[in-house]
């Protein structure tokens, strides 16, 4: 994850820039506030700029967070949503109706009809006895407007519309962690390409060094071959050394425009200025790998993403089982307009009424098995993350202990390279060692300044991608200025 080719890695800064790194007075760092404030619009050529806050302006202006963050706000105002469920739906409805609505009755014995006392009372039966057969006939006419406000209020769904709300509240969980994922990731990256241009710009230095050393031996050289000390090839052999520095030093800069375009793409600045922040190593305790794996497994934000999963499935599940329950809920209606309503409408009505489904056209037991299902993914998905976090964490851990012990063995091979140069230096002003060998005896110095510089930078990603992994960036932004650091500039 934080390998990179050796030509990326030993890039160098153009001589421009390191020249106007040497002037005089000591640059201010910018501070992460400062940052922020430079987020929109055409942002100043700072300074200096600390890790801190080139890790502030990538957030500030990274679309991937923005378009996670975006994302947490939907889920967030869906889970909002959703909370109402358990409250009263209120509807208005207006309308207007045209109809009506005949009721014919007979044909009726009115006669048969009355109480049998009636009939002995003298006069009334008699009368009773002439009442034959009647109908009776009624029409309504329902033209007109209604308008009617209805209320339904769930009191009891089965657990449907708990798990409905848990769910979507899970959905805002995951989303978070998930944007914390990005940034993560974004942090990692960022941390590479930004000591990765620091790296470029002590190699830079170096090999600037050796083409002004390799001038001076070339003048030398020359005086030594007037002198007669030195032969016409040897004095050849010199430029020819010299002419090489020039090569490399100009590659070197091409490389370095590479390494600080990237770096100004993931800060989304025109330029990049001076980085604060030289490589580093810590030569105090690193933790144990046990402890880093405990880390990842508390903080990692895909873990957590995974698990904000696992308990939406689990809502799935009782969201099921709750189709075959049955569902109380209380309603009322009542109407606006009763000049037009019909003598069977009613001005208002409420009840509480229950309802269960005896037969679905979908298999309720088979939903029930697809949630379960979800829920045996999410667990598999949670296990398979488990070991390729343990190997993740293992994997920059060991690298971070290997880079760290190779900065320390380059102790031995500087002093050598360096007394070896000197010694070189000396016989061939006295005729006693060839061009080639001074050369050779400067390539390894460089070689070795070199060496120490990749280890520490080799370090500097594998701690930050350590760091990304068990999700406690902050920490590593924290130990850029620890006491138990080795700086190379």
């Amino acid at each position: 994850m934080f390998k990179r080719s050796l030509t990326t890695i030993l890039i160098c800064a153009a001589s421009g820039l390191t020249s106007a790194q040497s002037l005089p007075g000591a640059p201010q760092t910018i501070t992460a506030s400062a940052a922020q404030g430079a987020v929109s619009g055409n942002s100043e050529v700072f300074a200096a700029l600390d890790f801190a806050s080139a890790r502030a302006l990538a957030h500030a202006r990274a679309d991937k967070i923005k378009a996670e963050d975006a994302e947490t706000a939907k889920r967030r105002h869906e889970a909002k949503s959703a909370r109402s469920l358990h409250g009263p739906k209120v509807t208005f409805d207006a309308k207007q109706v045209w109809g009506s609505k005949s009721v014919d009755i007979g044909p009726i014995n009115l006669g048969s009809m009355m109480p049998p006392q009636l009939g002995q009372i003298p006069g009334i039966g008699a009368m009773l006895g002439n009442l034959g057969e009647t109908s009776l006939s009624y029409r309504d006419d329902l033209d007109g407007p209604r308008a009617a406000l209805s209320l339904e209020m769930p009191i009891y769904m089965g657990g449907a519309i708990t798990a409905k709300v848990r769910a979507a509240d899970e959905a805002v969980s995951e989303s978070r962690a998930q944007t914390q994922l990005v940034r993560d990731q974004i942090d990692t990256e960022l941390a590479q390409k930004y000591f990765a241009v620091q790296l470029a710009r002590a190699v830079v230095s170096l090999r600037q060094d050796m083409l002004a050393q390799q001038e001076l031996e070339l003048n030398k050289a020359r005086k030594y071959e007037k002198a007669g000390t030195i032969s016409k090839l040897e004095r050849m052999t010199v430029e020819v050394n010299r002419d090489a520095a020039k090569r490399e030093l100009l590659s070197s800069q091409t490389d370095c425009a590479v390494a600080e375009r990237e770096l100004a793409g993931i800060l989304r600045e025109n330029h990049v200025g001076t980085l604060s922040n030289p490589l580093f190593v810590l030569t105090g305790n690193l933790g144990t790998l046990q402890d880093w794996v405990d880390k990842a497994m508390a903080f990692s934000p895909l873990l957590q993403t995974i698990d904000a999963k696992r308990r939406q499935a689990d809502q799935g599940v009782v969201a099921a089982k709750a189709a075959w329950h049955p569902q109380v809920y209380a309603f009322a209606t009542g109407n606006l307009i009763k000049h037009y309503l019909s003598i069977t409408e009613p001005d208002w009505i409420a009840g509480i009424g229950v309802k269960f489904t005896l037969w679905d056209n979908k298999d309720r037991n088979e939903n029930i098995a697809a949630a379960r299902s979800l829920v045996t993914k999410a667990q598999a998905a949670r296990s398979e993350a488990v070991s390729r976090l343990e190997t993740a964490v293992q994997t920059a851990y060991l690298r971070s202990e290997q880079a760290r012990e190779q900065y320390r063995l380059t102790d031995s091979t500087l002093e050598l390279a360096q007394e070896n140069l000197r010694l070189r230096q000396k016989s061939f002003s006295e005729g006693l060692s060839t061009a080639d060998e001074l050369n050779d005896a400067r390539t390894k110095l460089l070689g070795a300044q070199i060496a120490r510089r990749v280890a520490a930078y080799r370090f500097v990603a594998a701690w930050a991608a350590l760091n990304g992994i068990a999700g406690t960036m902050h920490e590593f932004e924290s130990s850029a200025n620890r006491s138990d650091n080795i700086f190379e500039r």
